[in-house]
């Protein structure tokens, strides 16, 4: 793998989790707002409303999304570190029945049943009757895999997109003026004027005085979804290359089961092999990371 170009650092996991916290934490500091509103009404101010927001429903959604990601991830690798390993055990196998006979032994004259895959309890179309229905599973195995990091993937993908119009509507929120008579104060330092109505957030504030604290916060956030975005952004591209690699396995699997003697598939078998030991490394790469 190219660590140079995959590897995720120890500082994205932590915005990962900062903005997975502040997408959870977006209701409760929503729902404070009517409260500054009204705090304004009781102090002679002209009432004023802020529209709701579909995107502020989707913010639920995507923290679940995160903070599930992991337990998703940790699946897929459990997945892919089994049909690896039944990649490696046929390549192992076919070495050691060409070792027995020939190279130069014919498929059609093998016996399926030398496999240990021919065993298996459980197949993706039907069980294998000959070596080449054997070589079929295992694409098919790996095609399955690749439709689970797919899915990752794209969940990956819609909490980046969404994440651009989540800024704007937030920014524009915290901006809206807490009243109709007056441009000033605006939401974000009327939520800050009272502890109740304080945000909660994991920044250390440089002065107690509200509206300092109110900049700070927004000037934190800008850069937690400036972070966020790029995290995320890596996510779905990191997902997207082990795809890329994965299908490059299946359709070298295709390529093996039309294979006609031992040494024919024993040449297909170690390129496909290499290639999944690199996303493999991949996959075994994002789930410890995410673990951390």
């Amino acid at each position: 793998m190219n660590t140079l170009a995959h590897e995720f650092q120890a500082a994205q996991r932590r915005t990962l989790d900062r903005y997975t916290y502040f997408l959870g934490s977006l209701h409760s500091t929503f729902n404070n707002i009517p409260w500054v509103f009204e705090r304004r009404r009781a102090s002679g101010h002209q009432l004023t409303v802020l529209v709701s927001d579909s995107r502020l429903i989707n913010a639920s959604f995507n923290a679940r999304y995160l903070q599930e990601f992991w337990e998703r991830s940790a699946d897929t690798r459990r997945l892919c570190t089994t049909y690896v390993a039944d990649l490696a055990r046929f390549t192992t196998e076919t070495l050691e029945i060409a070792r027995n006979t020939s190279r130069n032994q014919p498929l059609s004259e093998v016996d399926f049943k030398l496999y240990s895959l021919s065993r298996s309890p459980t197949w993706k179309l039907f069980p294998a009757t000959d070596v080449s229905d054997l070589v079929h599973e295992l694409a098919l195995r790996f095609n399955a895999l690749s439709a689970q990091v797919r899915q990752l993937k794209y969940t990956s993908a819609e909490v980046h997109t969404e994440s651009f119009g989540l800024k704007s509507m937030f920014f524009k929120a915290m901006e809206h003026q807490s009243c109709k008579c007056h441009t000033q104060p605006t939401v974000i330092d009327e939520l800050f004027r009272e502890a109740r109505t304080t945000p909660v957030w994991d920044v250390t504030y440089s002065s107690a005085d509200p509206k300092v604290r109110a900049a700070e916060y927004k000037t934190d956030i800008a850069a937690l979804f400036n972070a966020s975005a790029s995290v995320i952004s890596q996510m779905s591209f990191f997902l997207e290359e082990t795809c890329l690699r994965i299908d490059t396995a299946f359709r070298e699997l295709l390529k093996a089961e039309r294979a006609s003697k031992l040494g024919e598939l024993n040449f297909q078998l170690a390129a496909t092999r290499e290639g999944a030991d690199e996303f493999m490394a991949m996959i075994d790469h994002l789930e410890t990371w995410l673990r951390k």
